[in-house]
């Protein structure tokens, strides 16, 4: 009797583990002119919890001064100023500027990212599927 409940609790162990979601992170990268990209997805089952930004923009590249284009990412970044659930950060080196911007999905409001450059579904919850498509779309490749 002892060995059929250890058999019957190694299975169900073994069950439960093989149908819990899974886990994980995600990274895809692209390069273009003047920026490096590299965008980090969080995720559980097909859910997107987090996602990471980091971008790393070569002002000369884009035919700008670092004043320039500090105007013009200080303009951007007060869109996103009091977005519940985002972060955004900018460091301006002399000849590069390096923008992180986190977006934890658990606590966002999905309706106030609506017009952001970021995968909406429109749903509540964020797709894993739906934004690797999209990412693919937009010529980004997996970091493996």
């Amino acid at each position: 009797m002892k060995k059929i409940l250890q058999i019957i609790s190694v299975f169900l162990l073994v069950f439960l583990v093989g149908c819990s979601e899974k886990e994980g992170s995600k990274v895809y990268v692209k390069k273009q002119p003047g920026v490096q990209m590299e965008i980090t997805l969080y995720y559980k089952g097909d859910v997107v919890t987090k996602q990471t930004a980091k971008n790393i923009i070569t002002y000369s590249e884009l035919g700008l001064t670092k004043e320039t284009f500090k105007k013009q990412a200080e303009k951007f970044g007060e869109k996103l100023k009091g977005i519940k659930g985002l972060e955004d950060k900018v460091d301006y080196q002399d000849k590069v500027a390096i923008e992180t911007v986190t977006v934890d999905y658990s606590v966002a409001d999905i309706n106030e990212l609506k017009g952001l450059p970021w995968p909406s579904s429109g749903d509540k919850k964020v797709s894993l599927k739906k934004t690797e498509e999209k990412l693919i779309e937009e010529r980004f490749d997996e970091k493996k």
